[in-house]
C-alpha cells in the first residue's frame, strides 16, 4: 500500500530487471573487472611488534616436531626442511614443512614407533594416558574424532604453546626454551617468544 501510494508500484518484470542487475553488478566486482575503481584492499601481515601471537602460532609447530625429535623418537625421514635431527626452516623449505605436518598433526596411528613417557607406540600423543595392547602402547583416546584424542596432538600443542607464549612440558620437556628453540629453528630472525 506505501508503494503505491508513494508512487513506487513495480511490476514482478521490473523487479526481476533489478535483481538481475544487482547480480550482475555483484558478479563483476567480485570477478574484479577494472571498470570500477575499487581501492586496492589492504593485507593483514602479522608482525612481531604487533601481533606476536600470531607469529607464536605460525612458527610453534616447527618448534614442538623439533621437540618430538629430541624427546619422542620421531624421525621424519629425508626432507627439505631437516639436517640431521634439526629442523632448519627458511624460505625454501617451509611449504615442505608444512605438507608434512598437516600429515602428523593428529595423534595417529603412524607407521613409525615412538617413545613417549617411557612407552612404545605408534601415536604421536604427548600427555596421554596409556595401556598396553600387545608389545605397544596405545592411547586410551585413539579415534581421531574424539576431544580427548585431539588434545594431545602436535597441532593442539601448538595452538597451546603460541596462546601460553612457552613450550609445552608433555612435548618438550623443561630443559628447553621457545626463545632457544625459535634461534635455532628459524635463525636470526624476529622472535615472538
Amino acid at each position: 500500500m506505501l508503494g503505491r501510494r508513494c508512487g513506487m508500484r513495480r511490476g514482478r518484470a521490473a523487479v526481476a530487471a533489478l535483481a538481475v542487475a544487482a547480480a550482475a553488478l555483484g558478479s563483476v566486482t567480485v570477478a574484479g573487472c577494472s571498470g570500477f575503481a575499487l581501492p586496492p584492499k589492504k593485507k593483514p601481515h602479522p608482525t612481531f611488534a604487533s601481533n606476536p601471537a600470531a607469529v607464536r602460532i605460525a612458527d610453534a609447530p616447527a618448534l614442538l616436531v623439533q621437540c618430538a625429535i629430541r624427546t619422542a623418537g620421531l624421525r621424519p625421514g629425508s626432507q627439505s626442511w631437516l639436517s640431521g635431527l634439526n629442523v632448519h626452516i627458511d624460505s625454501t623449505n617451509a611449504i615442505d614443512f608444512q605438507n608434512w605436518f598437516r600429515t602428523h598433526d593428529a595423534p595417529g596411528p603412524y607407521p613409525e614407533t615412538f617413545v613417549i613417557d617411557g612407552h612404545r607406540t605408534h601415536y604421536l600423543a604427548f600427555g596421554a594416558q596409556w595401556v598396553r595392547k600387545g608389545d605397544m602402547w596405545v592411547s586410551t583416546h585413539t579415534a581421531r574424532d574424539s576431544p580427548q584424542a585431539q588434545r594431545t596432538s602436535l597441532y593442539a600443542w601448538s595452538l597451546w604453546a603460541a596462546a601460553q607464549d612457552r613450550l609445552p612440558p608433555p612435548v618438550c620437556g623443561t630443559s628447553v626454551t621457545a626463545a632457544g628453540l625459535q634461534a635455532k629453528v628459524y635463525g636470526p630472525s624476529g622472535n615472538p617468544w
